[in-house]
């Protein structure tokens, strides 16, 4: 079994918010720790999920994790993305064929609540308190 990271960002016409999602899959593809990682986007920008997983498969990926690069959980993330991957309803994994490959396909959760945020968001405030 090979693993890979499918990094999903929903797109946007601001070019930093497609290299946000590129940057953050090349960041986790830099820890060496899940496989090849590359970023997809749900819409206006490429690749395309569907793309995003070929480029994984072609570099001998047979499970993918879909890791979404959302705050919290939506319509996007609970039926859109899920679509995408052919997900039934309230499943976590789901087997499709790519190129004659059956690849596994295990979907991840939103970056959550997660006490990380909160670090995050204190320490913007911390640099533009150093500024006033």
């Amino acid at each position: 079994m090979k693993t890979g990271v499918l990094v999903v960002g929903h797109g946007s016409k601001l070019q930093f918010n497609k290299d946000l999602v590129v940057n953050t899959a090349a960041k986790m593809a830099k820890m060496n720790e899940f496989g090849p990682v590359t970023a997809a986007f749900m819409q206006l920008n490429e690749p395309d999920i569907k793309t995003g997983i070929r480029t994984l498969v072609d570099q001998g990926v047979d499970t993918i994790y879909v890791q979404p690069c959302f705050l919290a959980s939506g319509i996007h993330l609970t039926v859109d993305i899920p679509g995408e991957i052919g997900l039934e309803k309230g499943a976590r994994e789901a087997k499709m064929i790519v190129d004659g490959k059956t690849v596994t396909l295990r979907y991840c959760e939103p970056i959550g609540d997660d006490d990380r945020i909160a670090q995050i968001l204190a320490d913007r405030v911390r640099s533009r308190m150093k500024q006033a």
